[in-house]
């Protein structure tokens, strides 16, 4: 009878490769009377087995970095989302605006303007951190009708730093080893027999020709960024052994948030006396974009090609280039009442606080703009808050815990915390009574049952200068009391948002 010659390659754990490897041995007449347990055998067939189930395991995880939905690494999901024309977005530095007053300055016929420099610095201390500030672009402040001067002016948070490499035919693209540089905070400048040339960032290619001097930019290892130039057909080349200057900035992310009191590190403008008045404190700051953000904003993009033309294309864009708002709402004007054609809204909560300064909204309008197919005007409206105040009563067996009533008080209150973070905050968010409950009632296993009285609340800022009227939306229904009747219990899962 022939030997057996057919190895089972059915499962692949290391006890089923280890078992088919002693199958394949046993239909050899060779080996008819070894012991494949106690004999040394053993050990080389623990061998074979254990390289066998490495190599199927790195041919498996190999495998599942070669597409979106799989990968683990950073940077083979940054790969394949090149692949579809989306970049990941890199870290962005926190930003506040300032008024600065000039003390002693007085204009005159030749003294009309104060210039300030692009990267003149600050400093202000977040959580006893001292972090660095700067202008992200020149400023020109000039004299009012009282001759004196003063202006508002943005301050972004990051080290500004500029590096010089040579552009040779082995040397063509340049990585930045900085792992949070502010990508929208790169320029370059190309050198060559003296002369030096502005680069810009390739934005769009449909102008692209030979004689565009674009640079572009592209996600690397380790959340870093590589720029390039371009081919001499789209973009153009730079002569070989030219200096190139890439300048860009270096952030703390989101930790710079929150930043309200600045102080320059020398003068401003050659001016030694001045005032700043913070107008918005630093907000805006977020990290590196994360992997699961990429796998789920790629395929979006390349889905609507990075246009924004229906209200959750306006959505995607606007949370993937602001990663430090938490939530979002779009709509058209013609939802409004009465409708208002040609319009998108746009409301927003920030990870820090409840509303955006006018400055970020503005920004936000600023930067969605560019992705109109058509002549729609963006407004931002102020969200408008339901507060939702639980008042809980919890039931528990003392003989089931060692926990005090007031550490079982503690633990249902965390709960609630845990609850209004991970299950509100969304603007589509909605609170049912009986998911509610049963987050409590998971706070120690003594607690055998909870209920709970609910209050709606809203708040408003009324005028103090003048008579108005309010009218106050709860969205919801609200329960009427009668003669004698004592708050109501809320015990079903209306949807208290509306």
């Amino acid at each position: 009878m022939p030997a057996n010659t057919t190895l089972s390659v059915v499962g692949l754990d290391f006890d089923t490769i280890r078992a088919n490897l002693v199958s394949f041995l046993r239909g050899k007449p060779a080996f008819v009377d070894f012991n494949f347990d106690d004999s040394a055998i053993s050990t080389l067939l623990d061998l074979l087995s254990y390289n066998t189930y490495y190599m199927a395991f790195y041919a498996n995880m190999a495998a599942n970095e070669a597409f979106l939905d799989t990968a683990q690494l950073y940077e083979s999901v940054a790969s394949r989302a090149k692949a579809i024309g989306y970049r990941p977005t890199s870290a962005k530095g926190a930003s506040a605006n300032v008024l600065i007053r000039f003390t002693n300055a007085v204009s005159n016929a030749t003294f009309r303007s104060i210039s300030i420099a692009k990267n003149t610095e600050f400093r202000s201390v977040v959580n006893g951190v001292s972090y660095t500030f700067v202008t992200p672009k020149s400023y020109a402040i000039a004299s009012n009708t009282s001759n004196l001067f003063q202006g508002y002016v943005d301050l972004v948070e990051g080290e500004p730093l500029t590096q010089r490499f040579l552009f040779t035919s082995a040397n063509t693209s340049f990585l930045i080893p900085n792992a949070n540089t502010e990508v929208s905070s790169i320029t370059v400048t190309v050198t060559s027999s003296g002369s030096a040339q502005t680069y810009t960032e390739a934005t769009d290619l449909e102008s692209a020709n030979s004689s565009s001097r674009y640079f572009f930019v592209e996600a690397d290892r380790n959340k870093k960024y590589k720029v390039g130039f371009g081919d001499g057909v789209l973009g153009q080349k730079p002569a070989f052994n030219s200096t190139v200057a890439v300048s860009y900035r270096v952030c703390s992310g989101e930790r710079a948030n929150g930043a309200n009191n600045f102080t320059a590190v020398s003068t401003v403008g050659g001016q030694s006396a001045f005032t700043l008045r913070v107008i918005s404190r630093a907000e805006g700051g977020a990290p590196v974009e994360s992997i699961e953000s990429i796998r789920f904003n790629a395929p979006q993009m390349y889905e609507t090609q990075n246009r924004a033309v229906t209200a959750d294309d306006y959505k995607r864009i606007i949370l993937r280039d602001n990663p430090d708002l938490e939530a979002i709402s779009v709509w058209g004007g013609e939802d409004n009442d009465p409708p208002i054609y040609g319009k998108v809204y746009v409301a927003a909560k920030p990870l820090l606080g409840t509303l955006l300064s006018t400055n970020r909204k503005n920004a936000i309008k600023s930067a969605i703009r560019k992705y109109n197919v058509q002549s729609i005007d963006v407004e931002m409206a102020d969200p408008a808050y339901l507060y939702v105040l639980p008042y809980v009563e919890v039931r528990y067996i003392p003989e089931e815990t060692t926990k005090t009533a007031a550490e079982i008080a503690a633990a249902v209150a965390a709960r609630v915390v845990t609850f209004e973070s991970t299950k509100l905050g969304k603007f589509d968010s909605k609170f049912r009574l009986s998911k509610f409950l049963s987050h409590l009632d998971d706070a120690d296993d003594s607690i055998t049952g909870s209920r709970a009285i609910i209050d709606l609340q809203k708040t408003i800022n009324p005028s103090t200068t003048s008579k108005n009227d309010y009218t106050i939306n709860f969205n919801t229904y609200l329960l009427q009391l009668g003669v004698g009747d004592q708050a109501v219990t809320a015990g079903s899962d209306s949807n208290l948002f509306g």
